[in-house]
């Protein structure tokens, strides 16, 4: 190996790292798991929990997920204050616990958001999770990871029909209910005269 080789090859020396370096290394791992329902009908408002944890396993933190849909785990850098954020276009996403939150050593931290689709089809969600670093004084976020998921949302017959007329009264009103109207008015309109003459 050339002395050029090593160069390349030697990690940075500690002192040449910036602040942002500094700070990523001296992060704790810690484990996650959350759950991505696979499926739902439109009218389903699911939720979807996030527990993070620096004592538990991923394994043990997907048995203590009790929403519905397929527990996923993971290990990732943790700050001792994280934002979790969940989005998705097609979805409309109502966080049930805060979205920043201090980190415990000892205890779990869960995020809870409920969700409900706007539209059928195959959606995607996203799952980020932010570290919240100090950095010259200011806080930072510094995203660590994120999560997509595909939804799939089902629509029966009968939520169709119902979606349809829903979605088309004003042109169903025009051209049915007023020719209907129209009709009838004309009919009452003769009688009135029959019985007159």
């Amino acid at each position: 190996m050339s002395p050029r080789e090593q160069v390349l090859t030697t990690p940075p020396p500690p002192e040449s790292l910036g602040d942002v370096d500094i700070l990523l290394e001296g992060m704790e791992f810690g484990s996650i798991a959350f759950n991505a329902p696979a499926h739902i009908n439109i009218d389903d408002s699911p939720q979807i929990q996030l527990i993070l944890s620096l004592a538990e396993t991923v394994e043990k933190l997907k048995k203590s997920i009790t929403e519905e849909g397929e527990k996923i785990g993971a290990t990732i850098r943790v700050s001792d204050r994280m934002e979790a954020r969940l989005s998705g276009y097609m979805f409309q996403i109502t966080a049930i616990t805060p979205e920043i939150q201090a980190v415990s050593k000892i205890q779990q931290t869960e995020w809870k958001w409920e969700i409900h689709p706007k539209k059928e089809g195959r959606h995607k969600l996203h799952l980020t999770l932010t570290a919240l670093l100090e950095i010259d004084g200011k806080t930072t976020p510094r995203a660590i990871r994120t999560f997509d998921k595909i939804i799939e949302v089902n629509v029966t017959e009968t939520q169709k029909i119902g979606l349809f007329f829903k979605n088309n009264w004003q042109w169903l009103w025009a051209a049915i209910l007023v020719p209907v109207a129209g009709w009838l008015w004309k009919r009452k309109k003769k009688q009135l005269t029959n019985t007159s003459s």
